[in-house]
Formats: structure tokens, sequence, C-alpha cells
């Protein structure tokens, strides 16, 4: 395809300007401030048109920017272009209108019904990030974006014979994406409901074992009558005995200590030595009197009765009993509630097998797509080092991409990285990759290259590498630039 001419009927500064061009090299030569970007920016909006942003983006989206100066109510222009020898003109109304894009054949006169597959057709299906990220090179911007990334990765995918064409990995994975996130959304709302569900049963468990404590400590039994009231004859009776056998050696420990203090206190009387008399009489008074401590350590048990109960102490304590049964039911009810809420809590549900399959679905279609990139972007990376070997004259004849879009130099002694070269070298590969790119995503279709301002940075002899290739391309060539050196080159090159 070529664009034979350009209309600014209403864009920007200019109004009802007209600029012819041929096939080869068209150099549009101005200073700053002439309108170079506008027109550069007009090319992009007739092939697809001015987005309008939202919000504070609105004040600086190409958009507001390209307005008309002196008829802000006509925003228009038009382009002609010649396409497999038949030439079509374009009229794009940018501004609110029944009618915003028209395509007609004017070879034929006739205006065709669906413009903006006509427009697909010409343009050889790429997209407006590919083409921003390949033939069309704004301003001081020849570096990529991740969109190229995307582009080429939907592109290698695309044309994969194991795969549907009609398959648009990045549409896929963000519908995938969005989905997963609708999920993970209501799980962490089913996971907060739960969670507050857990905190009241907790707190019922919490106010019914506060109450059981205080019924129990007013029935006045202590944690071993409680127990006896509730053990079986079995384990009274091995109660009783251990009881039993705990008196036993309270008597035996209670004789000892007697027979001891005895001892020395007759010791005491008996001896001359008075040092010796009064060690052993404190000793015998020491052992007599811990005979009280260990009688009530033990419960200062005593082979009395049992204590007299008031009157109405049966039937206050058969209620207490009959509370404290009921406080613990419910507790143990609550209990196995709560331990069923924490079982949903942690078991996988409906939900978390959604976002499992999802989370599946899009590590599996990266992982293919990585393969398919691995396996199909071999001729991107062999034409975009052919390209660069012709513009370093063979400095850099290697460049591998990965699925990012990633760019690493192999050297004859070291792989390198973009950080690593000149930054007049790393404008050559960019450049070579975005010609590479453009060549593969147009599918065959010869676009013009536009170009604002490319080679600014370049020096002399990598302006005439460059411009040598896009001459020996044979492509149509927009060069926009302030400087006349590109010009002279191309003289000296004939």
């Amino acid at each position: 395809m070529e664009i034979q001419e350009l209309f600014l009927k209403h864009y920007g500064k200019f109004e009802n300007h007209r600029i012819l061009l041929k096939p080869g090299m068209n150099i549009i030569y101005g200073g700053n401030e002439t309108g170079k970007t506008t027109i550069h920016s007009f090319i992009r909006a007739m092939f697809f048109g001015l987005s309008r942003g939202r919000g504070r983006a609105a004040k600086t989206d190409e958009y507001q920017i390209r307005q008309p100066w002196d008829c802000p109510g006509a925003f228009l222009g038009s382009m002609r272009v010649r396409e497999n020898g038949e030439v079509y003109r374009i009229d794009r109304c940018f501004d609110r209108s029944a009618r915003p894009l028209t395509v007609t054949c004017e070879t034929r006169s006739q205006e065709l019904d669906q413009p903006e597959r006509a427009m697909a057709m010409l343009l050889g299906g790429i997209s407006e990030a590919a083409f921003v990220n390949t033939v069309f090179v704004p301003q001081a911007q020849a570096e990529t974006d991740e969109a190229l990334a995307q582009e080429l990765q939907r592109y290698m995918v695309n044309s994969d014979s194991t795969l549907d064409a009609q398959l648009d990995v990045a549409q896929a994975l963000q519908g995938l994406r969005k989905k997963k996130k609708m999920f993970e959304q209501k799980k962490k709302k089913e996971d907060e409901l739960m969670e507050a569900r857990i905190a009241k049963k907790q707190a019922s468990a919490e106010m019914i074992r506060n109450e059981l404590e205080m019924l129990r400590r007013q029935a006045g039994f202590s944690a071993k009558q409680y127990r006896q009231n509730n053990l079986s004859e079995g384990e009274t009776a091995e109660e009783d005995e251990w009881e039993k056998e705990t008196v036993k050696g309270q008597r035996i420990l209670e004789l000892l200590l007697f027979l001891a203090g005895a001892l020395a206190l007759a010791g005491a009387f008996l001896l001359t030595d008075w040092k010796l008399r009064i060690f052993l009489g404190i000793f015998g008074a020491v052992f007599l009197l811990l005979i009280l401590p260990v009688h009530f350590l033990f419960g200062g048990r005593e082979e009395d009765g049992p204590e007299e109960e008031p009157e109405n102490a049966g039937a206050q304590n058969k209620y207490l009993m009959e509370e404290i049964r009921n406080r613990e039911e419910l507790y143990g009810k609550l209990q196995d509630e709560l331990e069923e809420l924490y079982h949903s809590h942690v078991r996988l549900d409906g939900t978390d097998t959604e976002i499992a399959a999802l989370t599946l679905a899009i590590d599996r279609i990266c992982e293919l797509s990585s393969g398919i990139y691995a396996r199909s972007g071999g001729e991107l990376g062999k034409r975009a080092s052919e390209i660069l070997s012709e513009l370093t004259d063979g400095a850099y004849d290697r460049i591998i991409l990965d699925e990012t879009a990633s760019v690493r130099i192999h050297t004859p002694s070291r792989v390198l990285g973009l950080h690593q070269v000149s930054g007049g070298t790393m404008q050559q590969i960019y450049f070579a990759l975005r010609m590479a790119a453009g060549e593969v995503l147009s599918e065959g279709k010869v676009l013009p290259i536009v170009l604002d301002e490319t080679f600014a940075m370049y020096d002399d002899a990598r302006l005439e590498a460059a411009l040598r290739w896009l001459k020996k391309s044979g492509r149509q060539v927009i060069l926009f630039t302030c400087q006349k050196r590109e010009r002279e080159i191309l003289e000296r090159l004939n």
C-alpha cells in the first residue's frame, strides 16, 4: 500500500492543507513548531481514528491536542491510498457524526458498504498497537512497549497449525483473569461471612463456659467433688481406694515425725554437753511441730461423720446440678457446631474449584503460547538479525527475542543485554526489531514506513546505513525531520 495524498481539512493548526506523496523516499522537512508531528499524527488518525480519553486523561489525549485551531466544530480530513492498482479515498470525521468513516474506491467509483472491514483489508489486519510499535515511529520513541510483545504472541499463536486460527491469546487471558478475579472476590465475601459466623459461635461458647464455671462455684463443689458426682461405680471405688492409701501414708508420716521428735527431746535431757542438748532440743521441737502441717496438708481428714446440711441444701444442689448439665450439653453442641464450621472453612468448595481451574487454564495458555513463541519466533529473530547486520555493517549480526520481546545481542565472545550497548546501537536494534516485526505482523502486506525524527540521535554513519536500508527495501518511506542531512545523504546515495 502507498499513500498518495493527505488532505488536512481541519486538523490541528492546518486548514485545507494538501500534501502529495510519491513511492519510495519522501522527506517532509521543517523547523520546530511547524506542524511535522501534527501531520505524522494525522496519518495514524486516518488509519485508526482518534479515541477520546476520560477524566484527567481527556486533557492530554490526541483527540484534545489535535482539535482544529480556527474551526473547532469541523474536525475532519481525508487520505488517498493505492492498493493493488486501485485508488481508495478514506474520509474521516473525528467529531460526533452519524458516518465517522467512509471508504470509496475511486477506481470503480464505488463507496464501500463496510468501511471498517475495508480498512482492515488495506492494513493487512494489523492492529493500532502493532502499527505504532512497528512501521509508525513517534518522535524520539524508537523503543517499543509491551503491546508489541502481546501482538507478536497473538500472531505466533494464531499462526501455529495446532491451534484455532481465530484464537486471541491476549483476549482469552484477559477473559480468564477477569473471571478468576470475580470468583476470588466471591470467595473473599464467603470467607468474611464464615469468619463472622465462627466468631459469633465462639462468643456464645465462651459465654456458656463462664456461666458453667459460675454455677459450679455456686454449687460449692471442688473439682474433685464434681468429678466424684460424675464418676462410674468402678471409678468411685478406685477413688476411695486412693483416698484410703493417702490416709494410711499420712498416719505413718505423722508417727515417724512424733518418734523423731520424742527421741531428740529425750537425748536433750539425757546428754551432758549443753551445745548438743540445745541442738537436739531444737530438732525435737521442729519434728513435733511438723505434725500439724502434715495433718492439714493432706486435708485434715477426721473420722467424724458427715457435716450436716441445711434443710433446703439438697433441693438447691439438685437445681444447680440440673443447670450445670444443661449448660454442659449446650456447650458441647456449640463445640460441635464450631468444629463443623472450621471444617467447612478449610474444605474446598465450588468457588475454590473454579479458581483452581481458572488458574490452571491461565498457566497452561501462558505455557503453551510461550512454547509456540519459542518455536515460531526464530523467523522474527532471524529477520531482525539480518536488518541489524546491515545497519551495523556486520558488527552485530544476531539478536534473540523471548516471549516478552526482551532482546539479547549475541557477539562472538558473549551475550549482551540492551543496557550493555551504546545508545546509538540500542536505537539501531529497536529499529531493526520494529521493521522485522512490521513485516511479520502485516502478514505480507507492504505498509508505508512513517518516521518522525527517528534518526535525531544517529551519527552520520548510522544515519547513512539506515537510509541505505530504507532505500534498498523499496517501500514507501515518509520521513519527518528538522535537519537537512537526510536529503544530503540520499542525494549522495543517488
